[in-house]
C-alpha cells in the first residue's frame, strides 16, 4: 500500500505536476492522545512537511477539527496551508478566510455549548474543547460504564436543534458544528484551487467520520485518499495502520523528489 502511493505521487511530480499534500491532525500526524494539549508533533514529521512544503511544486496543508490558531501553533509551519474548526477557517498563503455564514452561527453555537456544558459535572472524564465555530464534547477519559449515558444525554439536547448543526459521531467524541455546508471537503478543495488551474495530484490522509468529505475530494479530484488507522472512513482508497507509517511514507516521498 505505501509503495503504491509513494510511486504514484513520485511520478506526478517528476511528470510536473503539482503536489497537494493535505492531512488531519489528531489521529493523522500525530498519535491520539489523553488531551489535545498532549498531541505534539514529532521533531521529525516537522522537519520532513517544512522540506515538502519548500519545493516549487508542493503545497502542504493540514486541516484539522481544532480551533485555527491552536493547531497552527502546533504545527508551527508558517508555509503551510490550515483549516481549522473541522474547515471553517482557513490560513491559505498566509491570508485568513472566514464566511459571513460561519460568523452568524456563532450565537447559537455559544448557547448549545453552554446548555450541553453544564450536565458534564456528572460525568468525571468528560470536557468540552470550545471553538470558534463549534465545539465537541470528549469522552475518551470518561469510565466505560458512564459512556452511553453521556451519549445519549447529549444527542437528546442538540436534537431540537438538528436542521442548524451537525452532529459528528468520531471515536470517543462529538462534534458539533453548524450546518453551512462547510467541511474539511471545502477546505480542501480552497487550498487545491488557490494555485490556480495547473494540473495537480492530490493526497488527504486522514483517521476519523469528520475526514470523510476531504477524503471523497481527494478522489473526486482524482487524487490519493489515504486512511490512517483501523478507524478510518470508508471512502479512503488505500490505508496505513498509524500515524508512524505515515511518517515513514513522507520521509521516503521526500528522498524520492528532493
Amino acid at each position: 500500500m505505501k509503495r503504491i502511493v509513494l510511486d504514484r505521487l513520485a511520478a506526478a511530480y517528476r511528470a510536473g505536476q503539482r503536489l497537494v499534500l493535505a492531512f488531519d491532525y489528531d489521529g493523522t500526524l500525530t498519535p491520539l492522545a489523553d488531551h489535545p494539549r498532549l498531541a505534539h508533533l514529532d521533531p521529525a514529521l516537522r522537519e520532513i512537511l517544512a522540506r515538502l512544503a519548500a519545493l516549487p511544486r508542493v503545497t502542504a496543508g493540514v486541516i484539522s477539527g481544532r480551533a485555527l490558531d491552536n493547531l497552527i501553533g502546533m504545527v508551527d509551519l508558517s508555509t503551510l496551508s490550515y483549516g481549522g474548526s473541522t474547515g471553517l477557517e482557513l490560513q491559505i498563503a498566509g491570508e485568513r478566510r472566514i464566511t459571513n455564514e460561519a460568523l452568524e452561527s456563532c450565537a447559537l453555537l455559544e448557547a448549545l455549548c453552554a446548555t450541553v456544558e453544564e450536565p458534564l459535572a456528572d460525568y468525571p472524564g468528560a470536557w468540552i474543547e470550545k471553538k470558534p465555530f463549534g465545539f465537541t464534547v470528549h469522552y475518551r477519559l470518561l469510565a466505560t460504564d458512564w459512556v452511553e449515558s453521556l451519549r445519549m444525554q447529549t444527542f437528546s439536547l442538540l436534537a431540537p436543534h438538528l436542521n442548524s448543526v451537525r452532529l459528528l459521531d468520531n471515536p470517543l467524541a462529538i462534534e458539533v458544528l453548524p450546518a453551512i455546508g462547510q467541511d474539511k471537503g471545502t477546505a480542501l478543495r480552497s487550498i487545491v484551487t488557490h494555485r490556480g488551474a495547473e494540473p495537480v495530484t492530490v493526497l488527504y490522509a486522514g483517521d476519523a467520520l469528520n475526514d470523510e468529505p476531504a477524503l471523497q475530494v481527494a478522489a473526486e479530484m482524482g487524487g490519493i485518499s489515504l486512511g490512517i488507522g483501523p478507524e478510518a472512513p470508508v471512502a479512503a482508497e488505500y490505508r496505513l495502520p498509524d500515524p508512524a507509517a505515515l511518517q515513514s511514507l513522507l520521509a521516503a516521498l521526500t528522498e524520492e523528489i528532493f
